[in-house]
């Protein structure tokens, strides 16, 4: 072998051992990560970080002379959690029990039902468009309106004043 190939060749592996020795780089592209729900048949979005569990098929004890929307009451993990309709909470007629129910992370007393959990989606932040009040997330081809917690929530707490 020449001496300008073997220098090409220690130059080559000098190269690859370096690539090596350096740490990873990362995308800093920040995400946000959501549920997909339908309630009735309308796509919307949850934040992650706004929901403490998901809970499908769990016993609801209804309660008599409960205001519209309050679906009744049922235990997890040792507390009572007002379970509320969603539909009723975003001005949709209630109907059959949804099957499904997130628990609040601002307020692990409330449970909020809903018919239909479609997955886990994690999107790009500027994927998140619209104000505070009404943001959309886009989901591939699709946008679905974010429905705040801490928003319901409040609702629930002049609802029931």
């Amino acid at each position: 072998m020449s001496d300008s190939m073997s220098d090409r060749v220690a130059e080559l592996r000098r190269q690859f051992d370096s690539e090596f020795a350096r740490a990873p780089q990362t995308e800093s592209v920040p995400f946000e990560d959501f549920l997909a729900i339908r309630v009735g048949v309308e796509p919307y979005a949850l934040r992650l970080t706004e929901v403490a569990g998901l809970v499908a098929d769990k016993a609801v004890t209804r309660l008599p002379g409960a205001p519209p929307g309050l679906l009744g009451i049922s235990g997890f993990r040792g507390e009572i959690v007002s379970v509320f309709d969603l539909r009723v909470l975003l001005g949709s007629a209630g109907g059959e029990p949804p099957r499904w129910l997130v628990l609040t992370a601002a307020d692990s007393t409330v449970g909020l039902a809903f018919d239909q959990f479609e997955g886990h989606v994690r999107v790009p932040q500027d994927a998140v468009v619209g104000t505070p009040g009404a943001e959309l997330v886009r989901v591939g081809e699709a946008v679905r309106p974010i429905v705040r917690i801490p928003s319901v929530l409040h609702a629930i707490k002049q609802r029931t004043r």
